[in-house]
């Protein structure tokens, strides 16, 4: 479907320049009203008029329907995150006032769609703003000549209870870019995306690059419970990285715009235009223009807004990694993302009964969303005892018992490259006295070109028969992990809990292990990788005691499959950065709380802990290198990226500065430009130095007019309202500080939220 214009005003400012309201509808082609008797027009039993389309396509010409505007007939406000100039996320949203007739009336436009219809408002034949018409808010008074009543926004606002969208398998390796994208994307808007941001990083490509389109994280951080499966808001993730770059995001031009403040403050920077899908438009050097007013006709209230004695930027590492990726075993496009799958299949239908035999006797339907699926072991194969052995319990794979399921590799964390601890956790239904068998591996890396396996094993005791409880990992070559000759594997076994064996028993099986180098060993597990195996469900069948000689075929089911690495007790939280003024300061300005960051190594002037390698927090370059080094325009030296933002929020804070709430005229406003208020005075013109002024031949004294800026001074937009008709303002400027103040940074571990200062 296509967005079409169904009604237009067109109209003058006070200056004569044009203005134009399109009200769009999705997927109208035009409409006519049918005529009777010559003159009534055809209308259905309640009294609405019946319309037709004509020819099924849409004429601009045709189509189009003329209305009439009030006295207000439309007004853009601009509403900040945060009350000062501090904010991450600008929202806008515009009033409209229209003449209610039998073309256009609220009837007309009732609808429950938010996206159904769109506004878009231009100045000089050039787009202004767009916005989707708010079907809550229509209102019509109910007298002759009503007027209705509309609201329209930019839809930045609903993206606080939308969660972040997952169209296809998560990535590690996702740019920020990509995710301004997809969250930018659920406001139903498909506009340009320009960034102003110059910063840049001696781990990227080049150093002309968008460090949005530069840094890339890992995609996982955006959920808030991995096992769960819930997701982070799309309106927190954007102020999220709105902060961590110091930037500014909001619409202008119908299009987004993402600047750094400080770029803003300077009035310069570098441009990078991008389609609404990410697509590279144009780079191109930039200024921000001066816009000057010298008549204040509304509020004219000024305030003091004290300096920001403490600024604090808060990286939280997120939830730990849950593997493999996808343990709950989702299905996504009827697959299984992050899995290999062999003789399986996936299924709702979970055995509660069995045969004596091991077929399936009844099931019964699980009670589970439609994305989370079991996994079902088809054509399962059993293995036999040598006859002079006396294990009831497997604890190797034979060759004809291939994997059903197999993971993708994931990396091992560990602080020290030599030791781990982890809790694996499976969630299956089996027959009693059957073993799942699930072999965990790692593959060490320390020779790429020949890498070492090892699987974990349960130690045995040939001669009992048994296991002695100490388990350990088995090496072997990594032909044995492909061909399964005899290869070690550890038996989850299904308890007999109701005394029955043809009773389906589900069980939450756990291990906790701990593993690290041994005697002359030296792998660095930080190269390791680890992967699990499903295998065909087991049962030892033995003719000399007469031990499970009926059983053919056996199927179990999974439900997850989760491997959880433990931390001590000395893994932190999060990471603070920290500025604090030197002298006689009090007001903190807002904490900004960040889901990314570099991986930080050391700390200042604070207590530091060492954290996880596979932090969700981290920011890669594109080759999937950490980032560290950055620096830009005004700041040469290497910091991480958070210390860079902080300093500039530091600077903008560094000393008290005025906030003006106040109205004023101007032809049009630029959100982004420097605002000063221009005053006039006049003066007697000195013609020498007898005191004597210049006069005319009344002997009147000549004046001159003198200009000059309020002290100097310079403002930006925080937040206010454009009233496009009157070409007026109201709302809230802010001064621009740049100072060097004397200052304390902090960089430290914390383990709770009592541990900041």
């Amino acid at each position: 479907m296509a967005y079409n214009t169904k009604y237009i005003l067109n109209y003058c400012n006070r200056y004569g320049d044009k203005l134009s309201i399109e009200l769009q509808v999705d997927g109208y082609v035009g409409e006519a009203f049918i005529i009777v008797n010559n003159e009534d027009y055809l209308q259905d039993d309640r009294g609405r008029f019946v319309t037709v389309n004509v020819d099924g396509s849409y004429d601009p010409e045709r189509d189009k329907n003329k209305i009439e505007g009030s006295s207000n007939p439309f007004s853009l406000t601009y509403r900040n995150d945060r009350s000062e100039k501090g904010g991450a996320i600008r929202a806008t949203s515009a009033t409209m006032e229209f003449f209610e007739d039998m073309l256009f009336n609220i009837d007309d436009l009732a609808t429950s769609d938010e996206t159904e219809l769109r506004c878009i408002f231009k100045y000089n034949d050039a787009i202004e703003w767009i916005g989707f018409v708010t079907p809550d808010f229509f209102t019509v008074a109910i007298e002759s000549n009503p007027v209705i009543s509309l609201t329209a926004s930019d839809r930045i606002g609903i993206l606080k209870d939308v969660d972040y969208p997952v169209t296809t398998n998560m990535t590690e390796t996702v740019s920020e870019l990509a995710i301004i994208i997809k969250c930018l994307y659920e406001t139903g808007l498909d506009l340009n995306i320009n960034i102003i941001c110059d910063m840049s990083c001696d781990q990227f490509a080049s150093a002309d690059l968008n460090p949005l389109a530069a840094s890339f994280v890992n995609e996982w951080r955006t959920v808030t419970d991995i096992e769960k499966g819930d997701l982070e808001k799309c309106y927190n993730i954007l102020r999220s990285i709105m902060d961590q770059y110091n930037c500014l995001l909001t619409q202008k031009n119908g299009e987004w715009w993402i600047v750094n403040k400080y770029n803003q403050e300077q009035g310069y920077g570098k441009l990078w235009k991008y389609t609404y899908d990410g697509t590279f438009i144009s780079s191109s050097i930039v200024t921000f223009g001066e816009t000057y007013f010298s008549e204040i006709n509304t509020g004219g209230e000024r305030t003091i807004i004290p300096a920001g004695a403490k600024n604090t930027y808060l990286q939280n590492n997120g939830s730990d990694l849950i593997y493999p990726y996808n343990s709950q075993l989702k299905v996504v496009d009827n697959k299984l993302p992050y899995w290999k799958l062999f003789l399986n299949t996936l299924t709702n239908d979970i055995a509660y009964e069995y045969e004596s035999n091991g077929e399936i006797k009844d099931t019964y339907s699980a009670s589970i969303p439609a994305v989370r699926t079991w996994l079902q072991e088809i054509d399962t194969l059993t293995n036999t005892l040598y006859e002079d052995l006396e294990f009831r319990i497997p604890f190797t794979v034979d060759d004809i018992d291939y994997p059903i399921l197999e993971s993708d590799k994931f990396p091992i964390p560990t602080l020290d490259k030599r030791k781990t601890s982890f809790k694996v956790k499976v969630n299956a239904v089996g027959k009693p006295e059957s073993s799942l068998m699930v072999g965990i591996y790692i593959e060490f890396n320390d020779n790429p070109s020949q890498p070492d396996y090892a699987v974990y094993s349960p130690e045995t005791n040939p001669n009992k028969g048994s296991f002695t409880g100490n388990n350990y990992f088995f090496f072997t070559r990594k032909d044995g992990v492909d061909t399964l000759d005899k290869n070690r594997a550890y038996p989850l076994t299904f308890g007999n809990k109701y005394n029955n064996k043809n009773i389906a028993v589900e069980e939450s099986f756990e291990l906790n292990v701990t593993a690290a180098n041994g005697i002359d060993q030296n792998y660095d597990l930080s190269k390791a990788k680890m992967f699990v195996k499903v295998f065909c469900t087991s049962i030892f069948k033995n003719s000399k005691h007469n031990f499970n000689n009926e059983i053919t075929r056996l199927d179990s089911y999974v439900k997850s499959l989760s491997i959880q690495f433990v931390n001590d007790d000395q893994t932190p939280k999060g990471v603070v950065y920290q500025t604090m003024l030197q002298g006689r300061f009090t007001k903190p300005t807002d904490r900004r709380n960040l889901m990314w960051g570099d991986y930080q190594t050391f700390g200042q002037n604070g207590y530091f802990y060492k954290y996880r390698e596979d932090s969700l927090s981290i920011i890669y370059n594109q080759a999937g290198q950490m980032t560290k080094d950055w620096y830009t325009p005004w700041d040469n030296s290497r910091q991480p990226l958070l210390l860079h933002s902080l300093r500039q929020l530091t600077k903008t804070y560094a000393r008290a500065h005025d906030e003006l709430r106040i109205g004023f005229d101007l032809k049009r406003i630029d959100p982004f430009s420097h605002f000063a208020i221009r005053c006039v005075s006049e003066q007697y013109i000195q013609v020498d130095e007898g005191n004597d002024y210049l006069q005319d031949n009344q002997t009147r004294y000549i004046t001159a007019n003198i200009g000059k800026y309020l002290n100097n001074k310079r403002f930006i937009l925080v937040e206010g309202t454009i009233d496009y008709l009157r070409s007026s303002f109201s709302g809230v400027l802010a001064e621009i500080v740049n100072t060097d103040k004397e200052t304390t940074e902090y960089i430290y571990s914390y383990f709770e939220d009592s541990n900041i200062k």
